[in-house]
């Protein structure tokens, strides 16, 4: 079991399986499998948020406005950045998004600097139920419990959305499994610390005024025991099923996609509360 800090490219290298896959599976074998063996490129909106990682906390590649590489000059300062900092440690953003970032770096503040514990901190540890070799990497491991006595790992997020919003968006993309995973990660490779566990979510809007807010969950909430923890013992043990009873586990996986039988169209509770109350203005 393991605790450091470490570049995204030897912790994308680990084979374990992390949140982010974990949750491919509860979509579906299928989805699992693609996501393992399909192609991840550029992606504008990943390339902004690894930018925003590294400008907030203070670790990661360089943030970097792109030159005009139609113009020698340009040419020649692209060669000089690649030579001072490292091709891979590089994010190219637009002027306009570099001033963004800054922005955005800027509103937050020294909140994240001024934490005890590290940046970027990659847990690796063997599921006892499983065996399967697992990983996460926390944008912040603390070193010490907050005044409160609860020690909080914690995620930075960005949003399109108002941040205010974020509670929907921890529903729709699984942030509360990712919450319990992390949280199970730091009990298996941290066996000493006794004491009450939490997660907190840092979530900043990528447009003016970039403003954020905090978001905690607790490692006893139901959400976590009731909803996640049992989700994600479900796909490690699915995932573990596979690699123990077929030849070729990812292979195999391609022939369980979705159901192909008609589905229910079920909206949840807050969508329904919210087309009422609009509607009910209308009157």
């Amino acid at each position: 079991m393991t605790v450091e800090q470490m570049t995204d490219d030897d912790y994308f290298a680990l084979d374990a399986v992390d949140q982010t896959s974990l949750k491919k599976m509860l979509v579906s074998p299928l989805a699992y499998s693609d996501y393992l063996t399909g192609e991840h490129g550029y992606s504008s909106a990943l390339e902004f948020g690894k930018a925003a990682h590294s400008m907030v906390l203070g670790s990661g590649p360089q943030v970097v406005a792109k030159p005009n590489l139609r113009t020698k000059e340009g040419k020649a300062l692209r060669d000089r950045l690649v030579e001072q900092y490292g091709a891979d440690d590089i994010v190219w953003l637009s002027s306009d998004d570099v001033e963004k970032v800054q922005a955005m770096r800027d509103m937050v503040g020294d909140f994240f600097t001024k934490l005890d514990g590290q940046p970027e901190v990659a847990m690796i540890a063997t599921d006892p139920d499983t065996g399967l070799l697992i990983k996460g990497k926390a944008d912040w491991l603390p070193s010490t419990p907050d005044p409160d006595g609860v020690l909080r790992i914690r995620d930075y997020k960005t949003t399109v959305k108002s941040p205010d919003e974020f509670e929907r968006s921890c529903w729709q993309y699984g942030y509360h499994i990712q919450a319990a995973f992390y949280m199970s990660l730091y009990r298996l490779t941290m066996p000493d610390y006794k004491g009450p566990l939490g997660f907190e979510f840092i979530v900043q809007e990528k447009n003016p005024p970039f403003d954020w807010m905090r978001y905690e969950i607790q490692e006893d909430s139901p959400i976590i025991t009731e909803l996640a923890e049992p989700k994600i013992n479900h796909a490690l043990q699915s995932i573990k099923w596979f690699r123990d009873n077929t030849e070729n586990p990812l292979e195999a996986m391609r022939a369980y996609g979705l159901p192909k039988y008609p589905q229910d169209v079920v909206f949840p509770d807050w969508k329904l509360l919210e087309e009422e109350e609009e509607i009910e203005s209308w009157r």
